[in-house]
């Protein structure tokens, strides 16, 4: 267990596919779990080790997780299972499995679905439970059991259970490759495909779609919406981006909307979006995977 280190983070690839005209493709990576350390009551040290589980049904940036912790000097692991919500986790230790399992799959008997969290959070019959809120850099709150209340703070700013970003992976000589982060051209790190690329002596041509969901809260507003676009990236023979451009053609949480066609006889690889927005503005939307543009009229 010495190996254990602050906020390790286990990351696992789970996705890779390959266009295989031009060796161009995309990876996908996810963080779902995290090695934490701590104090309670300023004195006894702690190692957490925690794992994502499931999502809340009212609100993805709510979910499950399980794990143990155990006091530094013993090193005798105790169970751990609860709910990351937002800026906030609540952690039990359950002696009953039935317990453990009902926070585990999210299993509430909240009348509301959008009360489910707040149900979960305030459950009874634990042996322990700790209380963490995010202030000044750290998660910091309560740990307490039937006999007393103490003091308890993690040493970490971040908490990131469920974490995804996609890379897109450029070939290059020597049988080299080269990773872009896609969150660095807009506000998503995943949700992004190849529509089309292409790659020559002059360098790389990659143009994406990206489509996401609107909110983390399905239950809300735009709760059913979606958030689509393109990405066009332009590289020279060693990776490095010469420019992009980015057109949005669909988006709830912005009140436009659109109808799309494909262009006769291209392959499906040149669409136009006809986009209206809420003062009932039009405007086109032209992508071509053949030319490699994006142009908006």
């Amino acid at each position: 267990m010495k190996k254990l280190i602050t906020s390790f983070i286990w990351i696992s690839l789970f996705f890779s596919i390959k266009a295989q005209q031009t060796g161009i493709y995309m990876e996908e990576f996810t963080i779902s779990d995290q090695v934490l350390h701590g104090q309670i009551d300023d004195k006894y040290s702690i190692t957490a080790y925690l794992k994502f589980e499931e999502y809340s049904p009212e609100n993805w940036l709510s979910f499950s997780v399980s794990g143990w912790y155990y006091y530094d000097h013993v090193q005798k692991k105790i169970p751990l299972v609860g709910i990351y919500y937002g800026d906030g986790i609540t952690l039990y230790s359950f002696a009953d499995p039935l317990r453990i399992d009902s926070i585990k799959h999210m299993t509430s008997t909240a009348a509301n679905p959008w009360e489910t969290t707040d149900e979960l959070i305030n459950r009874s019959g634990y042996t322990e439970k700790f209380e963490l809120a995010y202030s000044e850099y750290s998660y910091s709150g309560t740990w307490k059991n039937d006999k007393k209340t103490l003091g308890v703070r993690l040493n970490t700013s971040n908490i990131d259970l469920d974490k995804r970003e996609e890379f897109l992976v450029l070939p290059l000589p020597k049988n080299e490759k080269k990773h872009i982060a896609l969150s660095q051209f807009g506000p998503y790190a995943y949700g992004y495909s190849i529509f089309a690329s292409r790659t020559d002596a002059v360098g790389s041509k990659v143009l994406l779609k990206y489509e996401m969901n609107s909110t983390a809260n399905p239950n809300g507003m735009c709760g059913a919406g979606m958030e689509i676009g393109y990405l066009l990236l332009n590289f020279d023979p060693k990776g490095n981006l010469l420019d992009y451009h980015m057109e949005d053609v669909e988006s709830c949480l912005s009140n436009f909307w659109s109808e799309m066609k494909e262009v006769p006889n291209t392959g499906g690889k040149k669409v136009s979006y006809t986009i209206t927005d809420s003062e009932e503005k039009v405007h086109t939307v032209i992508v071509d995977g053949v030319n490699f543009s994006l142009v908006s009229k």
